[in-house]
């Protein structure tokens, strides 16, 4: 009786296990008829499936053979290598315009007038469709930098938005600006990938001298400023903005209120001073407007962008209408050379002025920048090498730059930063050789359009 049941029970498993898998191999085939109508559509409507794939051109995709595709960026940073070579005895004087240049800077950064609320209805005036400085007529900058270092902070709070530790001031006469404190020393290198690391303050000095020198005016005035945090920020904080600060020893510090910001990550002060960045607030009546970047990192190692992947990435970006018609492909551009130059690889969004129809792409949030002076991440660079396309003036520019002095003059330039130095000699000699780098990349360029300059170098 006992084998009879075990006899019945095992015939029941069988019978149970083949009605399984025949439900398996009935599945599998409703799957692949299913597939093949799919590709049988996509045939018949035109690739409506791949299209819609194509209609999202900043797509992340996880490669399939990383040793492979990422033949797209190591063939392009060999090319540009291999021609700075070629380079080297071809670049080597500078322009004596470019000396009357930052000699006209140098004079605009003077001050020249008392510190008045004047000041500041002067700077909001300065801001137009293409530029937040304009060319010429600039003699107040100096007087106005000098109202950022030195005027009475009225209040201070937390900013709204953000990633990164950052204090919203009020100075004496209604002038908002935004104080970045100093994480790091100007010596530390930052180690990891080019986004790693907390903003940097110096850099955002740096960079809004740099933009002078460059001709792309369009970041905000910047000036270094030293605070005494109980004093000057303390005795007039919003009470979100007080409740962080606490003692360290002697040391004051504060870790505010952004998305990464948190208790045990608090930048402190020597004793009560600290030193920042101090970036002037653009007229509230002006209103920016976030864009993805095209050429967006995706920020995980294990994964590349689009633009990482397919060498004819700038085509699929001038597919759409923002950027196959008007400045803003040429302005994205303008801004990687730009990035390139301070390394800065974390500008994941871009913002324009809603106000003006054709806005430049501001250069804000400059913090993530002068890394690492050893490093050249010459990916950064990818609008550039894959479009091959560059403003006139651009081009002008760079080539009155070269010739060993970019650095030099920089450096010179930001004596009136108020922080100097505000490099060191590593990031001070770093700009000299990314900016060979960029004119090789230009190069590359005309070389692949049969020499022929006109193709790359584009009026403005």
């Amino acid at each position: 009786m006992t084998i009879a049941k075990i006899l019945i029970a095992l015939a029941l498993f069988v019978v149970i296990l083949n009605l399984y898998f025949l439900s398996v191999i009935y599945s599998h085939e409703k799957e692949h008829d299913h597939y093949n109508n799919l590709k049988q559509v996509d045939v018949k409507r035109g690739n409506k499936v791949n299209l819609k794939i194509l209609k999202k051109p900043f797509m992340r995709q996880k490669p399939r053979n990383l040793s492979a595709e990422i033949n797209t960026t190591i063939l392009a940073t060999r090319k540009i290598l291999s021609a700075v070579s070629n380079l080297k005895n071809v670049h080597r004087r500078f322009s004596m315009q470019t000396v009357n240049r930052l000699q006209s800077l140098e004079n605009d950064f003077k001050v020249t007038v008392p510190v008045t609320s004047d000041l500041w209805d002067a700077a909001a005036k300065w801001v137009s469709e293409r530029e937040t400085i304009p060319d010429g007529n600039t003699q107040l900058l100096g007087s106005v930098l000098n109202a950022l270092s030195s005027s009475k902070i009225i209040r201070a709070e937390n900013t709204r938005k953000g990633t990164q530790l950052k204090i919203l001031i009020t100075l004496e006469g209604g002038q908002k600006a935004l104080f970045k404190p100093q994480w790091y020393k100007r010596e530390e290198i930052i180690a990891g990938p080019v986004y790693a690391g907390k903003d940097r303050h110096n850099g955002e000095i740096a960079a809004f001298h740099l933009s002078l020198l460059l001709g792309l005016r369009r970041v905000p005035l910047t000036v270094g400023r030293t605070v005494d945090l109980r004093r000057e920020i303390l005795s007039v904080a919003e009470h979100n903005l007080t409740k962080t600060f606490f003692q360290d020893g002697n040391n004051t510090c504060f870790y505010g209120v952004c998305y990464y910001c948190r208790p045990d990550d608090a930048v402190c002060a020597n004793r009560d001073i600290m030193e920042g960045a101090v970036i002037l607030w653009l007229p509230d009546q002006l209103q920016l407007k976030k864009h993805r970047h095209p050429w967006q990192r995706t920020y995980r190692a294990d994964t590349l962008a689009k633009w990482e992947l397919s060498s004819s990435y700038c085509s699929t970006v001038r597919k759409n209408a923002l950027y196959s018609q008007g400045p803003r492909l040429l302005d994205i551009i303008d801004t990687a050379i730009f990035d390139f130059l301070i390394d800065n690889g974390d500008r994941h969004h871009y913002e324009v002025l809603s106000s003006f129809g054709h806005s430049v792409v501001l250069l804000l949030d400059n913090g993530k920048s002068f890394g690492n002076p050893h490093v050249d991440h010459i990916d950064i660079l990818a609008p550039l090498y894959q479009c091959c396309r560059l403003r006139k003036s651009t081009w002008y520019q760079l080539w009155m730059l070269q010739g060993g002095k970019l650095g030099e003059w920089l450096d010179r330039l930001m004596r009136n930063s108020h922080l100097h130095p505000v490099l060191s000699a590593a990031h001070i000699a770093a700009l000299d050789r990314r900016l060979g780098l960029v004119l090789a990349a230009v190069h590359v360029c005309i070389a692949e359009n049969n020499s022929r300059e006109d193709r790359v170098i584009i009026d403005d």
